[in-house]
């Protein structure tokens, strides 16, 4: 029977096989490996009774002097194995409570500003001007990301078929399945017409032979990308941003300027987050803070719009 006395690694393959029936995505779970996998080795094995709070928090610091993201991840993936140990009566409190419900996750002041809108300008100037062999799929990518704030998963296993082109363009979508999403939700988000444009450009440069269930964006071996490999070309592409004085590029820096910039649109939260694949408003609201006053001035007031249709 399983208890105090059993080794930590084996509650951390079960503890894996729960949450991967729970329909975590095969990201998450890889995540919940690494970090604690990682913990396992940094407290040198043993049993479950290594999860201590002390052990918990020296650990969080130490991750956190690496990177405070980091930190607060593996102070999050601790504590949900923690409430799981003792939800499974594993271990626990006397009350029944998690061992780690004291250990607090490290705040991270970090505010990450979405792109500015001369800041996407440029990134497209620098895209047009490549003279390199994958102009055509960095510049897609570029413009998906931007177009519909998928995350980078999400676009790393989209396929070919998922794409739909519409006529008129304008009315293109991508089709996100499922079984990508952070979400476990499938849904639909629009494709304007700048990024299809590319999107249609890149698949009769690269894919005019490959079929439907193949990846979308392929390696220049005509491969999908890992996720790690995914990972290193976003930071090469980002090298090459650096270089025209755009700073730190990332997926998620492209999907809070899609939020944010579907918020000035006029698009409601309710549309952002359904479109987007949040599942809860708060973190939408992180992105779409109140809308710049001359913005706000440039619009039709409440009173005015009602009473503009009832004249008329």
């Amino acid at each position: 029977m399983r208890g105090k006395d059993t080794p930590l690694s084996e509650m951390i393959e079960s503890f894996l096989v729960a949450k991967e029936a729970e329909g975590r995505s095969k990201r998450t779970i890889e995540q919940y490996t690494t970090y604690l996998r990682n913990f396992e080795r940094w407290v040198g094995g043993g049993t479950v009774l290594k999860v201590t709070p002390e052990a918990a928090t020296r650990y969080i610091a130490e991750r956190r002097r690496r990177s405070p993201t980091i930190g607060r991840l593996s102070a999050a993936i601790l504590k949900s194995f923690a409430s799981w140990l003792a939800s499974m009566g594993y271990l626990a409190t006397p009350l029944g409570g998690s061992v780690l419900a004291s250990v607090k996750t490290p705040r991270h002041d970090r505010v990450r500003q979405p792109y500015t809108d001369d800041e996407v300008r440029k990134m497209i100037r620098v895209l047009g001007s490549s003279e390199l062999r994958t102009r055509a799929r960095d510049k897609a990518i570029v413009m998906t990301l931007l177009a519909t704030g998928l995350r980078l998963n999400e676009l790393r296993e989209l396929r070919l078929a998922d794409v739909h082109i519409q006529r008129p363009i304008e009315e293109s979508y991508l089709f996100v399945r499922a079984e990508t999403s952070k979400s476990r939700d499938s849904r639909q988000v629009r494709l304007d017409r700048i990024a299809a444009e590319t999107v249609v450009a890149y698949i009769k440069d690269w894919r005019p032979d490959k079929g439907d269930a193949a990846a979308l964006f392929l390696t220049e071996e005509g491969k999908m990308f890992t996720s790690n490999g995914f990972t290193t070309y976003m930071a090469r592409l980002g090298q090459r941003f650096e270089a025209a004085g755009i700073a730190n590029w990332m997926a998620h820096r492209a999907r809070h300027f899609w939020a944010t910039s579907a918020h000035r649109a006029g698009m409601s939260v309710f549309d952002i987050a359904t479109e987007g694949g949040w599942k809860d408003l708060k973190m939408v609201q992180r992105y779409t803070k109140a809308r710049p006053f001359e913005e706000l001035q440039r619009l039709p007031t409440p009173l005015s719009s009602v009473l503009g249709r009832a004249i008329s």
